[in-house]
């Protein structure tokens, strides 16, 4: 199958960076997703910022936790604070640009807890008025472990650093008798990072419930489409076998003795319109170019308001020579794999915009097309991309509907898509047009 080159000034290459694939390991992330939706992708990075705005509020009040500890630990330990500091700009930077970062989250949670661990080593001596500053920040650590693996991973990191941090202030560092209990302070922080966890789950079901009832409109919209179009074929057939066969079988039995002459005429007629219409069905006739485009924006009307037309040219050859005609079964098989193109980018690109587009020219006559035209359509969007050897078998959407289907009619399909750099289906026809 012929690859074409992409032209070096293709938008391809400059493609916003939107790695919303969250790569889940089989180590503890049984139930992190392995695709973001629609809304999903939406959620996550608005997440992102709140997890940001909430690490800001809790360095705020620990400025004077951190003044009245600063002879209790050595200066280095307040480069976690800054390093948590940089973490939180860095969630708000990336969220206000709507690309999704776990590995940030987890960056987070990996700095509180090597806090918590280097606690011993940073301790100076002396009885602390209050716990220490780091405290605050393993509930916000929850909600991003949640957020970014698994709610599994969540708990078992709490149950870790509990234990640690416990140990680590009964046995190594006193703090004043006149201060809260330890037990007290656990018992609060482990109740408010199980809550935290729970709203993340809540959250991320809820907006997956969204992505699949979404998904399942578009499906129903798509097969509602089609529907209508297999009903207005078969209404139309009937129409022309009422309107021809049945006007000559009338005029017939109207008729007295031999046929009529214009009974004859009727019949002929009828036996010619009803071949045509078989062969429209069969795909033996042609359709007009700007009938195919045409016929797209209409198969395309479901998705209405996010695709964008440009570069749609009707007109193969210059003006003044014949108009281009394709093959109607060629015409019906590129208005499928067009709109199952875009349906599979509605449904899993994770953007709002799909841009389709179609351009063609004149070619050295081939044995597909001896006419000598090519026809190309390319259906891209900026999302987070895929790789079509991870598809899923059993997700024909792009193996059938796409990829099989063109091949078929004598065209060429090539994907150009990685992780964060989008995806374009580009589609020839015919396939050895500029071989």
């Amino acid at each position: 199958m012929n690859k074409h080159v992409a032209p070096k000034n293709s938008r391809l290459g400059t493609y916003r960076k939107v790695p919303t694939r969250l790569r889940r390991k089989k180590f503890l992330a049984t139930t992190s997703p392995q695709e973001l939706g629609l809304n999903s992708y939406r959620a996550y990075w608005l997440w992102m910022i709140g997890i940001s705005l909430l690490t800001v509020a809790l360095f705020i009040e620990t400025l004077p936790l951190l003044q009245q500890q600063q002879t209790a630990f050595a200066p280095w330990y307040t480069a976690f604070l800054a390093a948590i500091l940089v973490i939180a700009a860095m969630l708000v930077v990336f969220g206000v640009l709507h690309s999704v970062q776990p590995w940030i989250l987890l960056s987070l949670a990996g700095v509180v807890a090597l806090g918590v661990l280097t606690l011993p080593l940073a301790w100076n001596g002396g009885v602390l008025l209050q716990y220490p500053w780091i405290s605050g920040f393993i509930i916000v650590s929850l909600s991003s472990i949640t957020l970014a693996w698994s709610p599994w991973a969540a708990l078992l990191y709490q149950l870790c650093i509990e234990l640690a941090y416990g140990l680590i202030m009964v046995q190594l560092i006193p703090v004043d008798s006149r201060a809260d209990s330890l037990g007290v302070v656990t018992f609060s922080r482990i109740c408010f990072g199980l809550i935290s966890i729970l709203v993340v789950v809540i959250s991320k079901r809820a907006v997956d419930t969204l992505d699949q009832d979404y998904t399942e409109a578009l499906s129903q919209e798509l097969a509602l489409t089609r529907s209508r179009s297999e009903t207005a074929d078969q209404e139309r057939m009937d129409r022309l076998i009422h309107d021809n066969v049945m006007a000559a079988l009338l005029d017939a039995s109207r008729a007295e003795g031999p046929l009529a002459k214009r009974t004859r005429e009727l019949a002929t007629r009828a036996l010619e319109v009803l071949d045509d219409e078989n062969d429209r069905l069969s795909g033996k006739t042609t359709t007009m170019v700007h009938v195919l485009m045409d016929e797209l924006m209409e198969s395309l009307s479901p998705w209405r308001s996010r695709v964008r037309f440009s570069n749609l040219r009707s007109h193969i050859r210059p003006a003044g020579e014949p108009r281009v005609f394709v093959p109607t079964f060629v015409a019906q098989g590129l208005t499928q794999a067009i709109t199952e193109a875009v349906s599979n980018s509605a449904r899993h690109s994770g953007t709002d915009v799909t841009y389709v587009s179609m351009d063609g020219g004149q070619c050295p006559p081939t044995p597909i097309n001896p006419e000598g035209f090519y026809l190309r359509f390319t259906v891209r969007d900026e999302g987070r991309g895929f790789a079509l050897h991870d598809v899923d078998t059993q997700r024909l959407g792009v193996r059938v509907s796409i990829v099989e289907n063109i091949e078929k009619v004598g065209g060429d399909v090539e994907l150009r898509s990685s992780s964060g750099r989008g995806t374009a289906v580009i589609l020839t026809w015919p396939k050895d047009a500029l071989s």
